[in-house]
């Protein structure tokens, strides 16, 4: 038993919660700076939704100041459109950016990966206790052709999850390759010390549906509930 115990405390110390919403990829390092690629991400996968500055700036996560002149250069190329309201400006993704489908599909295939695979899992999520992105992906080292490996701990069957991640393969170009396991299922193979699942556990992963907090309850141990706790507010 006190290997058992010392094998969770293991596993549950090294659990890390990355964002549920990844806005970093290496493929776009090359091409946009971080902010901008926020700043396309937000905008330009959300085209209905016009977005004041200073609400933009809280949604990401900057200063106003910081956005200011991004703002303004995307608006000068015309990939974004402002409308002025009083002393609010109002930014939007320009639908008649003749590059905008072919922005919105790169954005897609990299950071919008993740918004575009969680929005397919919200049907059913009632029968999904936790489902999130492991290997290269949720490593940040993913290529162009890189699969999405998917995780899923519930009471959902692999043939009601198929038609919405197909739907995912076709808007991403990539392949979607999902594990489903029972919640008894994860307890048990990781009482028996399974490789696979250990190791997936263990490592870095982009939660889609519930958190760390949510997968150590697998573990039915309040002390593991209590680390990841303090793993998260760190």
């Amino acid at each position: 038993m006190r290997t058992k115990v010392r094998i969770y405390d293991t596993m549950v110390r090294k659990m890390r919660t990355w964002s549920q919403l990844m806005t970093s990829s290496t493929l776009l390092d090359p091409i946009f700076s971080p902010l901008r690629r926020q700043v396309l991400a937000t905008l330009l996968l959300k085209p209905g939704k016009q977005w004041y500055m200073l609400e933009l700036a809280k949604h990401i996560g900057v200063t106003r100041s910081s956005l200011q002149r991004e703002l303004a250069a995307l608006a000068e190329s015309e990939i974004l459109t402002s409308r002025h309201d009083g002393n609010r400006v109002y930014y939007q993704a320009n639908p008649d950016c003749p590059i905008l489908p072919d922005l919105q599909g790169l954005l897609i295939k990299t950071v919008g990966v993740v918004e575009v695979l969680r929005r397919a899992l919200t049907a059913r999520a009632s029968k999904i206790e936790v489902a999130f992105i492991y290997g290269s992906f949720a490593q940040a080292a993913e290529l162009v052709g890189s699969d999405l490996d998917l995780m899923i701990v519930g009471s959902i069957g692999l043939s009601e999850l198929a038609p919405g991640l197909r739907s995912v393969e076709k808007a991403t170009g990539r392949e979607v390759n999902p594990v489903v396991f029972s919640v008894n299922e994860v307890r048990k193979k990781l009482e028996r010390g399974d490789h696979f699942l250990t190791s997936v556990v263990t490592a870095k992963k982009i939660f889609l549906i519930g958190a760390g907090s949510d997968l150590a309850k697998t573990l039915n141990r309040e002390q593991n509930q209590k680390s990841l706790d303090q793993q998260e507010g760190d």
